[in-house]
């Protein structure tokens, strides 16, 4: 990932998943969970 910026990187899955964040800062969230968690943007 090249991108050098101070964003939080998130990809959303139509799956029900786990959320879990890789080594590079990305984090992997279920389209339900990102829906409903008022929190998630905060977290991190």
């Amino acid at each position: 990932l090249s991108i050098n910026d101070h964003f939080r990187k998130i990809v959303i899955v139509g799956d029900e998943i786990h959320r879990k964040e890789d080594e590079l800062g990305v984090l992997t969230v279920g389209l339900l969970d990102f829906l409903t968690d008022k929190n998630l943007l905060e977290q991190g």
